[in-house]
């Protein structure tokens, strides 16, 4: 077994793997002094110095934690937090272990011996913290229907929507659901990249018969982003007739994109068909009613006291996307902690005055991104926006591209308009750089990019 330093270290990257909301920021603040003291074949054991810091990471981070461990380990691991003087173990009585349904995990190995390809879900997304408005209700409600009645009417269930929405959220919901009332369930979730990667790697290897078994047993069938199957002759092929086994073998279909069916410009008509023979529903950004109820919502979860007009301020002014107004409670509430201000609006707008601007400020803000790549590669900037296809222009187009949907989580179709191009090109653009980022000189070219941009 690995040293107790290297599995902590593993666990924390997991940690941050796992939970892709969670600013390094908030592992340094912490996780750097705790260290792992204790690891046997069910639980761990991690003592950090501070009797505060015991609370918090007790109360905030265990589940998480033990997910991290449970994964990394390849079995079940309860965690518990100590501080200097606490003994290691405690004496617990035996509890008979729940039955749990089979969900697919990434890296880990089903019952005869299989890899495993797909996400861990999120224990903490459930039904019951779902904020549900005008907005999202019918697909909240389409939702649960399914999760309750894995035979109802509602196959394939397509829900679509912008990023950061709640499309994963109400995923995560179902499995949860359907793992509490229905623990014999086989349940497969992943993502639409994910499935291409595997379908690859499974030809790369000539295992196409235990790729398509896994995904052929499911009784409940979940891809995230399943547009990123578009475009890819052999993917569809093989999704294809995979959805055909499934439907006709009446097994639930649940399916997540960016867009309905009828947008994905290179899917397959023979998809498409059968992506709309099912229930589709919708996710809109959120009104101001619900923006304020999700606002409410997550100070309430983060326990930090926000007065109503600061409420009111931050609802007016980020309008997008959930993921936006989660960072706004994030930022205040990580200031209030920090340095001790009093949450007030002064304070709310100080804190927030990178996102918060005139209706104009995405807008503005991504062309400050395309005039420091400019700077940064010796690239005209009307060359970045523009059509030509040099190897160098290309580049800084890309870096722009990426920089501006992870810095202000623009969807697609938006960042499309600015470059005038279409939302698969964009969405092409962002991975080529996403898929380069282990080249270290290109991450730390961003990184520099992006400090510059927030000072």
């Amino acid at each position: 077994m690995q040293d107790l330093d290297s599995i902590w270290d593993s666990a924390k990257a997991l940690l941050l793997k796992l939970n892709q909301d969670m600013p390094e920021i908030t592992l340094s603040l912490w996780f750097d002094d705790a260290d792992l003291i204790y690891l046997d074949e069910k639980r761990a054991v991690i003592r950090t110095p501070l009797d505060f810091k015991k609370e918090i990471i007790t109360k905030r981070f265990l589940s998480k934690l033990e997910d991290s461990f449970s994964v990394l380990m390849g079995s079940k691991k309860t965690v518990r937090i100590v501080t200097d003087g606490e003994p290691i173990i405690e004496e617990e009585p035996e509890v008979k272990e729940p039955e749990v349904p089979d969900i697919v995990t990434d890296g880990e190995e089903n019952g005869d011996g299989q890899p495993q390809s797909v996400i861990l879900s999120n224990s903490e997304y459930t039904f019951e913290n779902f904020i549900v408005g005008s907005s999202n209700k019918f697909a909240h409600s389409a939702c649960l229907a399914v999760a309750r009645n894995t035979n109802c009417e509602y196959n394939p269930l397509f829900i679509y929507g912008p990023s950061g929405l709640g499309k994963t959220h109400l995923l995560n919901s179902i499995i949860n659901e359907l793992s509490k009332n229905n623990p014999q369930v086989t349940l497969i979730y992943t993502k639409g990249e994910q499935f291409t990667n595997q379908m690859i790697e499974s030809i790369s290897h000539g295992s196409q018969s235990e790729f398509r078994q896994k995904y052929r047993k499911a009784d409940v069938l979940l891809i995230d982003d399943i547009q990123f199957i578009a475009g890819k002759e052999a993917t569809q092929e093989e999704f294809f007739h995979t959805f055909n086994e499934l439907y006709e073998d009446n097994k639930q279909i649940i399916l997540t994109s960016d867009r309905p069916p009828k947008d994905i410009k290179t899917l397959e008509n023979r998809l498409k068909t059968r992506f709309e023979s099912g229930l589709i529903a919708d996710i809109q950004p959120p009104d101001f009613e619900l923006r304020i109820a999700i606002l409410k919502n997550k100070s309430k979860k983060m326990n930090v006291k926000i007065p109503d007009n600061v409420l009111v301020f931050i609802a007016e002014n980020l309008k997008q996307n959930i993921r936006q107004l989660e960072g706004a409670i994030k930022r205040i509430s990580a200031r209030a902690f920090l340095s001790g201000d009093t949450v007030d609006l002064e304070m709310a707008k100080e804190c927030l005055s990178a996102f918060i601007g005139n209706s104009e400020a995405p807008e503005v803000t991504a062309k400050r991104v395309v005039s420091l790549v400019s700077k940064r590669y010796g690239v005209a900037e009307d060359d970045i926006y523009g059509k030509k296809r040099q190897q160098q222009i290309c580049h800084a187009r890309n870096v722009s591209i990426y920089i501006i949907k992870e810095e202000l989580d623009l969807s697609y179709p938006i960042i499309g308009k600015m470059f005038g191009r279409d939302h698969s090109t964009i969405i092409s653009s962002y991975n080529s750089i996403k898929d380069s980022l282990d080249k270290n000189l290109l991450r730390a070219e961003i990184k520099e990019i992006r400090d510059e941009l927030n000072e």
